[in-house]
C-alpha cells in the first residue's frame, strides 16, 4: 500500500477514536464539580428549634435514604430535623391501630437514622402520627371515632410508648405525643395519663401538634413543654397575592395566637410550616390537591409565603421553634408542585433564614427554650 493510503487509514482511525472516546473527555472536564455538603456546628441544646421535616413512608432502603436526605437538610443550615412515621387504622371508626412493618422502621433502622441525624449535628423531633389505610371518602385522622374509646386509647398508648422508648434509647431531644387528632382532644384526662406514662420512659421535651384551627380547645398543654401547632391558615382569597398582602394577612392571626399563648405560658413550636408550590397555596395551604400543576407563578407564591412567615415570626420570643414541611428524596425543581422547597426559589429563602437564625444565636442575650416564653418576652422588653 502506498504512503498516501496508510496516511488516510491513520487519519480515519484517529477521527474514529475521537468520536468514540475523545468527545467524552471534553464532557468530563466540563462537568461541574459537586460541592461537598456542609455540616454546621451544633447549636446550644436549649436554642429554638429551626428545622425541616422528613416523612418516612416506607422502610425500603430507609437508612440509605436517611444518609442522603439528612445531610441535605443539614446543608441548608437547619439545626433540627423532625422525623415523622405512622401507625395505621383502616378508617375513622376502626377499633385499634396496627403497625405496618413495611412502613414503620425497625428498632435497628431507627437507631441508624437517629445516629445519622446526630452525626450531622441536628437535634431530632420525633413525630409519630396516625394515618388511615382505607379512609371512607374524605375522612382523616382528625375525625377518628372508634366504637370504644378505652380500647382505642390503650392501643394508641402502646404505640406512643413504643416510640418514646425508641426516642429515649437514641438520645432524641423532642417528641410529640400526637398530631391533629382533633376528635380525641376532648378527652383531656386520658391525654394527661398518656403524657405521664411517656414521662416515665422519656426524659426529653414533649409536645403535641395541634391543627392550625384547634389549638385553643386542648386541655393538656400544661403537661407539655411546647405548644405545637401547624400553620395552614387561609392567607388570601385568590391565587398570587403580593408579599405585603400576605404579611398583612398574618397580623391578626399572630395577634390571636400570641394573646392566647400568654394564657398558657409555653413556647410555641410550629410543627408544620409549609405550602405547596401551587397557584392558590395561600388560599388552601392544607390542600395539596388544590391545583396540581407546576408553574412559575406557583413557585413564586410558595416563595412569598415562606418570606411572609419569616417576616411575621422573626425573633418573636414566644416562639420556641419552626419546622418546615417538608424535604424528601423527590428532586423538586421547576416540575414539582408539592410541599418541598427543594430546587425552588423557596429553598434559597429557607437557607438564608437558617443562616440568620444561627447568626442570631451569636448575639448577646440569644433566646433559649429553657426559659419560659414569658421570661424571654420580659428579657426582650427590658433589653
Amino acid at each position: 500500500m502506498s504512503r498516501g493510503g496508510w496516511t488516510l487509514i491513520i487519519l480515519a482511525a484517529a477521527v474514529a477514536a475521537w468520536f468514540a472516546f475523545g468527545h467524552h473527555l471534553g464532557q468530563t472536564t466540563a462537568k461541574p464539580v459537586e460541592r461537598p455538603l456542609k455540616v454546621y456546628a451544633p447549636v446550644p441544646k436549649a436554642a429554638p428549634l429551626n428545622g425541616v421535616a422528613w416523612q418516612i413512608t416506607h422502610v425500603y432502603k430507609v437508612v440509605e435514604k436517611a444518609r442522603t436526605i439528612i445531610p441535605q437538610i443539614a446543608n441548608l443550615g437547619a439545626d433540627t430535623i423532625m422525623i415523622s412515621a405512622a401507625r395505621y387504622q383502616e378508617n375513622a371508626v376502626s377499633p385499634v391501630l396496627f403497625n405496618d412493618p413495611e412502613k414503620m422502621p425497625s428498632a435497628e433502622q431507627w437507631r441508624e437514622i437517629f445516629a445519622v441525624a446526630h452525626a450531622n449535628n441536628l437535634r431530632v423531633v420525633l413525630m409519630p402520627i396516625v394515618l388511615l389505610s382505607e379512609p371512607r371518602g374524605t375522612e382523616w385522622r382528625g375525625e377518628i371515632k372508634p366504637p370504644n374509646w378505652d380500647v382505642w386509647f390503650a392501643s394508641y398508648e402502646d404505640y406512643i410508648l413504643d416510640m418514646a422508648k425508641l426516642a429515649a434509647a437514641n438520645g432524641v431531644e423532642v417528641m410529640t405525643v400526637g398530631s391533629e387528632l382533633v376528635s380525641t382532644e376532648k378527652y383531656g384526662d386520658r391525654w394527661k395519663r398518656l403524657i405521664a406514662s411517656v414521662r416515665k420512659v422519656f426524659d426529653g421535651k414533649l409536645s403535641y401538634s395541634a391543627n392550625w384551627d384547634h389549638y385553643r380547645h386542648i386541655e393538656f398543654w400544661d403537661d407539655l413543654d411546647y405548644v405545637g401547632m401547624t400553620t395552614y391558615h387561609k392567607l388570601a382569597s385568590e391565587a398570587g397575592p403580593a408579599l405585603e398582602a400576605l404579611i398583612d394577612a398574618w397580623k391578626p392571626i399572630k395577634d390571636e395566637i400570641l394573646t392566647w399563648q400568654a394564657t398558657v405560658g409555653k413556647p410555641i413550636l410550629f410543627t408544620e410550616v409549609g405550602w405547596c408550590s401551587q397557584e392558590g397555596a395561600s388560599v388552601e395551604a392544607w390542600n395539596y390537591y388544590h391545583k396540581q400543576e407546576a408553574t412559575e407563578a406557583g413557585q413564586e407564591e410558595q416563595r412569598r409565603l415562606y418570606v411572609a412567615f419569616m417576616e411575621t415570626w422573626r425573633d418573636v420570643p414566644e416562639v420556641g421553634g419552626a419546622i418546615w414541611w417538608e424535604w424528601s428524596e423527590a428532586k423538586g425543581g421547576p416540575d414539582d408542585f408539592n410541599y418541598t422547597p427543594r430546587g425552588k426559589p423557596a429553598e434559597k429563602e429557607l437557607s438564608r433564614w437558617f443562616r440568620q437564625r444561627r447568626d442570631s444565636l451569636a448575639r448577646p442575650n440569644a433566646p433559649t427554650t429553657s426559659q419560659t416564653a414569658g421570661e424571654r418576652a420580659s428579657k426582650t422588653e427590658g433589653s
